[in-house]
């Protein structure tokens, strides 16, 4: 998956005038082009923030396009695998400027969920999904009284800041709920 995030840059452009009608374009933006998440409407008045997940690399393309095309000065982050998002830019005609990898995890791994459910848990930035709820609905996945699409938007709804794939956790709890079945 695909997280876009747009940020006012603190003493830079976050005073400007126009600084939020572009915020607020770039939120629309991100909307027409098929997110499988994004930052609550309710939110875009009054977050410096803006953020969204996506699915497909095709729609990350046509998001960076349309922001290269409408040039409005505000600071994008975009985070996938480095060799796509790098095919991405070049096709757009940008430069990638600052790089971060993950390093791995560190310290007592023992006491940290499967990997499975580390990667549905992972998707929200503020870890609002917990292992304890990832393993709730996959119990109810399990007696057929919730199917795993539903599932995945209630796992979903704490998410405040947009970027948990919906999408993805639909396929991780398909995985998850066919081994918990062997």
């Amino acid at each position: 998956d695909y997280v876009i995030l747009a940020m006012l840059a603190a003493g830079k452009n976050d005073k400007h005038p126009d600084a939020r009608q572009k915020l607020l374009r770039i939120a629309q933006i991100f909307k027409n082009h098929n997110p499988t998440n994004i930052l609550t409407e309710k939110a875009w008045r009054i977050s410096s923030v803006i953020q969204a997940a996506f699915t497909e690399i095709k729609d990350v393309s046509s998001v960076i396009q349309t922001l290269k095309k409408e040039d409005l000065g505000i600071s994008i982050v975009v985070s996938g695998l480095l060799n796509e998002i790098e095919d991405v830019l070049k096709d757009v005609g940008l430069e990638m400027h600052t790089v971060h990898l993950s390093l791995g995890t560190f310290g007592n791994k023992e006491l940290l969920p499967s990997d499975k459910i580390l990667e549905i848990t992972t998707m929200c930035g503020h870890h609002y999904v917990s292992p304890q709820s990832v393993e709730y609905y996959l119990d109810l996945i399990k007696k057929d009284k919730i199917s795993i699409e539903n599932a995945a938007e209630e796992l979903t709804k704490p998410c405040i800041c947009g970027i948990f794939n919906t999408s993805r956790a639909i396929n991780l709890l398909s995985e998850l709920s066919k081994e918990d079945r062997k």
